[in-house]
């Protein structure tokens, strides 16, 4: 129900980042949470009149006379709301009856662990420098050149062991790897500082691969074409990575270990290329394109798909997304179903069965206790899928448990 005409109260706003508008819309949001939404320009015009301090009465005047009909302003302040757009009554000197309902929370806040976050942009203001751009290019040229030429350095899966021992093997390798890992995402927070925003490192999952993420909301407050480099950094650092180890076979610094980092590097990049999950490419791909929440919007389109197919009500309204992004919406889902069925389905499939046939062998060199051999390999290889099965586990329910914003049109 739209505000009543005589409504004198104002919406007192936290300082939003309001982007250029972009095929008739534009993304509003607030860096220091990292909650963006993309609103068309009649919700741009609404959020700058409240901006300036117009009370409710005066902001729908002025959105009937300019559009023909009024806001339903009760709904819209209620989608701000929830995205943490509205202060609080009484927050930073505001009457409470000054500020008009519904009002909520500071918002969601970015979970994780705040890194580098203290570390003055313009001291690693060099890493995105023009020489080093040009340093990271050379090197994204030079993995695939080389390994064109000496075909002999590519990694494969017998580079993944280090000739240690099963136990020994399992426990190297998973922390080499999430070194790796944590570096990559290193090198992403270290370039979001760069461009002189903040990003937060926390644990998550790619369906069900256990993964670290750096959210780096905060860059969508930069022109589209300073976001590349942030979203590429991991990928240039695992780049970088990789060439080093093929050089050093290159130069006859041979060894396992440095083989098994190559291995390791190039499974990395493999995964960054899977778009049809939230990977780096995804990213870059989102915001080559200027779209909004591509997957959200996928997932809600493949969703009133099968709803059509049963003869079911379609739970998702798509009507306020612009018909460009829902052509693209169309042709990705196609790769995000067959995408996510091959990746989960090899799993199911292959993983799995393998899975269940490892813990079931290594049980039973458990049960037969520490006199009989491969009893403590079965014991750490055990204690590591437990320890990373479990953490898996944990982070989906959080995610599936932690209230989700959806992006406003």
């Amino acid at each position: 129900m739209s505000a009543p005409a005589q409504d004198e109260r104002t919406a007192t706003l936290y300082p939003l980042h309001i982007g250029e508008i972009e095929d008739g819309a534009a993304e509003v949001g607030r860096p220091e949470t990292g909650v963006f939404v993309s609103l068309p320009e009649p919700g741009i015009t609404l959020i700058q009149d409240m901006q300036r301090g117009l009370t409710l009465a005066e902001v729908s005047a002025n959105f009937a006379q300019r559009y023909g009909e009024p806001p339903d302003l009760d709904d819209f302040l209620a989608t701000l709301t929830d995205c943490g757009f509205v202060r609080p009554a009484g927050d930073e000197g505001v009457e409470a009856e000054a500020v008009a309902q519904p009002v909520g929370p500071a918002g969601p806040q970015m979970r994780g662990w705040r890194l580098l976050s203290s570390v003055p942009a313009e001291r690693v203001a060099w890493l995105v420098s023009g020489p080093a751009l040009v340093v990271w290019a050379m090197v994204w040229v030079a993995v695939p050149v080389l390994m064109a030429v000496r075909p002999d350095l590519i990694p494969s899966g017998t580079d993944g062991r280090l000739g240690l021992g099963v136990a020994a093997d399992a426990v190297a390798l998973t922390v080499l790897s999430w070194g790796l890992l944590l570096a990559h995402e290193a090198a992403h927070l270290l370039a979001v500082r760069a461009r002189g925003c903040t990003g937060v490192l926390r644990v998550s999952n790619r369906l069900h691969l256990l993964v670290a993420e750096t959210d780096m909301s905060a860059v969508r407050s930069l022109p589209r074409r300073q976001r590349y480099v942030p979203y590429l950094a991991g990928m240039t650092f695992t780049m970088s990575a990789l060439l080093l180890s093929l050089l050093a076979q290159l130069v006859g610094w041979d060894s396992q270990p440095i083989r098994a980092i190559g291995f390791l590097c190039l499974v990395t990049l493999l995964l960054e290329l899977a778009f049809f999950m939230r990977t780096d490419v995804y990213y870059v791909i989102v915001t080559w394109l200027r779209l909004g929440n591509l997957m959200a919007d996928t997932w809600q389109y493949v969703g009133n798909q099968l709803a059509r197919l049963v003869r079911r009500p379609q739970p998702y309204d798509l009507s306020s997304v612009p018909a460009r992004e829902l052509r693209i919406v169309r042709w990705y889902s196609l790769v995000l179903v067959l995408g996510v069925t091959i990746f989960v389905g090899q799993f199911l499939l292959l993983g799995l069965p393998l899975l269940i046939s490892f813990v079931r062998d290594a049980t039973a060199k458990v049960a037969a206790g520490p006199s009989t051999a491969g009893f403590w390999d079965a014991v750490v290889l055990l204690l590591l899928a437990v320890a990373h099965f479990g953490t898996l586990g944990v982070v989906a329910l959080r995610r599936r448990l932690r209230p989700v914003t959806q992006a406003a049109r």
